[in-house]
């Protein structure tokens, strides 16, 4: 038997929001959770990428970010920026 040892172990209801766009040629979907756990931020679930990471709109607009989160240019960013200011709870 292992030597696991459970820390923690919550359930708790979130809302979830899917949406699926395209912007400059390329197709985003994500899934959107919001819960009492991520105090305030969301968790961005990017599922064609298969990484996750949180997003409030301090994040969001915070210079650099998103290029890095997604290693695509300023311009890709600002664009992604505008579609993911309207879904953020």
């Amino acid at each position: 038997m292992s030597d696991i040892k459970v820390i923690k172990d919550l359930e708790e209801q979130a809302p979830t929001r899917f949406i699926n766009f395209s912007t400059s040629g390329r197709r985003f979907e994500f899934a959107f959770l919001k819960a009492d756990y991520f105090k305030g931020d969301t968790l961005v679930i990017d599922l064609l990428g298969n990484h996750n990471f949180l997003l409030n709109h301090e994040t969001l607009h915070k210079k650099g970010h998103l290029e890095h989160v997604f290693h695509i240019n300023e311009m890709q960013a600002d664009q992604l920026r505008n579609c993911l200011d309207e879904f953020l709870y």
